[in-house]
Order: structure tokens, then C-alpha cells, then sequence
């Protein structure tokens, strides 16, 4: 209970914790008072969401969720990632994180920047193209093309934590803030990427250059029909 109302607190309060070691203090019973950036830390690797601390902002979000649950549970599972990324894009994010880039001063910083200047920091972030770099062996199987999207996702997540940081304003926030929008929204922006190449490839799903599955190759795998119905609607 005692690191339930911790959490509530930094997340309610606009809380810059900064551990004066190297973001690897020991947080256990006895020492979880000892530094409150590795506390905090502690928190988001065992899996305590910000949802859970404060409810009321909760009933907002279910019937979205409700909406959302099939395709988002398909997309999961398309992309490779649903337990292993899940694990993938906690700890690693933290220690790609730890060492932000300094904060831009507000009379220096983006605030200032022109739309066409943010146009071009954003196009300059964009991270380069990722390969699976092997040919899978047909027929394709649940198990070979999950272990081949798995693989490409875990390339995209380590990319996606370079580009947010090229973001206009991104390491301006807080710490905990970047890991908490990250682990928020990396599943869509894996997907947005998904749609964004294949948007050009009617009846396929273009995951990189050297991975493109149509509806009969991607059948194997449970909830990509929901992906491919996702994308003739837009």
C-alpha cells in the first residue's frame, strides 16, 4: 500500500526524481525510501500503470478500450510482441533513457521554432528502415512468422526509443514521463508504421522490405484478418 500511494504521488505531482547514483539502487522492503528515481523506476518494471493509481480517469478510457480490445489484442499478437515486448520495453527503456539528452532551455527550446522548422526536426527523426535480413522458409507457419515479427520488433522498439528522443519538446519531459508515453503508445506507433507502408500495397501487410505477407501468407496468425480488415478501412 505504502508504494501504491508513492506512485500516486509522483504521478499526481510533477515529481523530476534524479537518482545521484546510476539508476540501479537496490529497491527492496527495507531500502524502497532510499532513492525515489529508482523507486519510481521499481514501479513502472513491475507493471503498476498510472490507470490503476488514479480510477477516476479510468471510466474515460474503458469504452474506448472496449472498442479497441479486438483489434489491439490482434495487433499484439501480429506484431510479435505481445509478451516479449511487453518485458522488452521496460527495463531497456529505462537504461535507454537514464542518460537524457539536457533540457533546451524554454527561451531556446522548440517553443520558438517555426511550423516549417518543426516539419523538418520530425522529418529528421525519421529512423531508417529496418530488414529481417533472412528468408523465411514456405509454407509459413504461427510459429515461424511470430518468431520473424518478434525479431523485426525488437529492432523497431530500439529505433523508436532513438527517434522519440529526436522529437521536438520529447526530452524536455521528465523521465518518468517519457518512459510512461513510451510504454503507453508503442504499440500504436508500430502499427501507424504497419499501415504507413503497406498503405501502398493493397492485400498486403509490408512489415519491412523483405516481409511481405498477403491475407492467405498471414492466415497462420491468429488476428491478422483483423489487421488487413483495419487497414481497407482507411
Amino acid at each position: 500500500e505504502g508504494c501504491k500511494a508513492f506512485f500516486k504521488r509522483s504521478i499526481q505531482g510533477h515529481n523530476d526524481y534524479i537518482c545521484p547514483a546510476t539508476n540501479q539502487c537496490t529497491i527492496d522492503k527495507n531500502r524502497r525510501k532510499s532513492c525515489q528515481a529508482c523507486r519510481l523506476r521499481k514501479c513502472y518494471e513491475v507493471g503498476v500503470m498510472k490507470c490503476g493509481a488514479r480510477r477516476e480517469r479510468c471510466g474515460y478510457r474503458s469504452s474506448r478500450h472496449r472498442r479497441t480490445t479486438q483489434i489491439s489484442d490482434g495487433s499484439a499478437r501480429l506484431m510479435g510482441v505481445r509478451g516479449h515486448a511487453q518485458r522488452h520495453t521496460r527495463a531497456p527503456l529505462h537504461l535507454s533513457l537514464s542518460h537524457p539528452a539536457p533540457r533546451v532551455p524554454e527561451e531556446n527550446g522548440f517553443s520558438g521554432l517555426s511550423p516549417e522548422q518543426l516539419v523538418h526536426f520530425i522529418l529528421e527523426a525519421e529512423p531508417p528502415q529496418i530488414y529481417l535480413k533472412h528468408q523465411m522458409k514456405k509454407p509459413y507457419t504461427e510459429s515461424t512468422v511470430m518468431i520473424s515479427l518478434t525479431q523485426l520488433a525488437d529492432k523497431e522498439l530500439v529505433l523508436m526509443i532513438s527517434w522519440a528522443k529526436k522529437i521536438p519538446g520529447f526530452v524536455e519531459l521528465s523521465l518518468a514521463h517519457q518512459v510512461h508515453l513510451l510504454e503507453c503508445c508503442w504499440l500504436e506507433v508500430l502499427m501507424l508504421g504497419l499501415m504507413w507502408r503497406s498503405i501502398d500495397h493493397p492485400g498486403k501487410l509490408i512489415f519491412s522490405p523483405d516481409l511481405k505477407l498477403n491475407r492467405e501468407e498471414g492466415s497462420c496468425v491468429e488476428g491478422i484478418m483483423e489487421i488487413f480488415d483495419m487497414l481497407l478501412a482507411t
